[in-house]
């Protein structure tokens, strides 16, 4: 079932070139690659934990609120995280003309039904 979302996630966002789902140790529980590299997926999906905790770090100064999405851009890339239950996350990465708002959305669709799979 948990292909079957991601499948439908990368449907909804044409811009898209890969989403990943991992748990809480950074294993990918499912992904769906369409031109970017299973490494490259791996990658990111494993380090997503250190870079959130980093985050929360900082963010605690200020906010003690949980971090709950993150969204970073390179040139040509947006990377979109977001927190599910039992400390797994789903990762999305689409070219940097997709429309972020419409990735958060669905991501957020996606991560409800995830988490009703959990």
């Amino acid at each position: 079932m948990f292909q079957q979302i991601l499948d439908d996630l990368i449907s909804h966002i044409p811009e898209s070139l890969a989403a990943t789902f991992n748990d809480r140790d950074g294993e990918a529980v499912a992904s769906r690659t369409v031109q970017l590299s299973n490494e490259a997926l791996q990658l990111l999906g494993a380090y997503q934990h250190v870079v959130k905790r980093h985050l929360q770090q900082a963010v605690d100064e200020f906010d003690r609120g949980e971090v709950k999405q993150l969204c970073f851009a390179t040139d040509q890339h947006w990377i979109v995280m977001m927190g599910a239950k039992e400390q797994c996350t789903l990762v999305l990465v689409m070219s940097g003309d997709g429309i972020l708002g419409r990735a958060r959305f669905h991501m957020e669709a996606a991560v409800e039904r995830l988490n009703a799979e959990l």
